[in-house]
């Protein structure tokens, strides 16, 4: 038999059998809950992996602290309605059933709003920690490949430069750059005065200006007398000389003004 709900005749309770009445505000507060784990299963699938662990982690937590409580109230709530079944109470044993009802209540929403948030700043706590164990990971990662590719770029170069100069050192040994070389010096010369610096005679001179001159390191400039030859570039500088009418300066790639015109 349930238990009834007592009706006050004089100052005397009666059981009548009827129900008493049910906490609906539980199966509420159950309902809403089981709303969050829900929103905590579709993060997991709009959210980062992460994120739906830790949604579906709380959702968990408010799972576990609310059915505590519910089975503390149940408790309470049967042991009262054993007390009530079939007997006659005073109206002041109803009052102070009803007193002790509220402040069951009052404590069991209490305890479940400082279980959670006591769970909620633990968990809070472990994520954050986590977190910031894991951006210190992964700043040591970053600086450790920083490292490696400033020596990778360090040897990189320094090969290079000895591979520059080995190349250098073996153009300086053909006549051909060697000629240039000079020219380069002077930004412009006549063959007479290339033949004065090089040592070498106009006739062998002439042949290695020609394979110059088609490749772009130098242009001869027939109209003058005598004939003169005008730096361009060399396979050893990133610089350009743009070449000018006879009549008008030549500027090497050293900056520097040809003897003709100082003269």
């Amino acid at each position: 038999m349930r238990p009834g709900l007592c009706l006050l005749t004089g100052s005397r309770i009666v059981s009548t059998g009827s129900s008493l009445p049910s906490w609906s505000y539980l199966g509420d507060t159950r309902s809403n809950l089981d709303k969050w784990a829900l929103l905590g299963m579709r993060a997991m699938t709009t959210s980062g992996d992460s994120a739906a662990r830790s949604t579906i982690r709380i959702a968990g937590l408010f799972q576990e602290v609310r059915d505590i409580w519910v089975r503390r109230l149940d408790d309470y709530f049967n042991q009262l309605e054993r007390l009530a079944d079939g007997e006659t109470l005073e109206a002041s044993d109803f009052v102070g059933i009803l007193r002790e009802s509220r402040m069951a209540s009052r404590e069991a929403l209490d305890g479940l709003g400082s279980d959670l948030s006591s769970e909620l700043l633990h968990v809070t706590n472990g994520l954050a920690a986590r977190y910031e164990s894991e951006r210190a990971s992964l700043i040591e990662e970053i600086n450790d490949l920083r490292r490696s590719l400033t020596r990778a770029l360090s040897g990189d170069e320094n090969s290079l430069r000895r591979e520059n100069e080995a190349l250098l050192a073996t153009l300086s040994t053909i006549p051909e750059f060697q000629v240039l070389k000079a020219i380069e010096r002077e930004g412009r010369l006549s063959y007479d005065e290339l033949s004065k610096t090089s040592g070498l005679k106009k006739g062998k001179l002439r042949k290695l200006v020609k394979s110059l001159e088609s490749r772009g390191h130098v242009v001869v400039n027939k109209k003058s007398r005598p004939h003169s030859i005008t730096y361009l570039s060399a396979p050893w500088s990133g610089r350009t000389v743009h070449h000018q009418d006879a009549h008008g300066p030549v500027q090497s790639s050293l900056g520097l003004v040809s003897p003709l015109e100082r003269s």
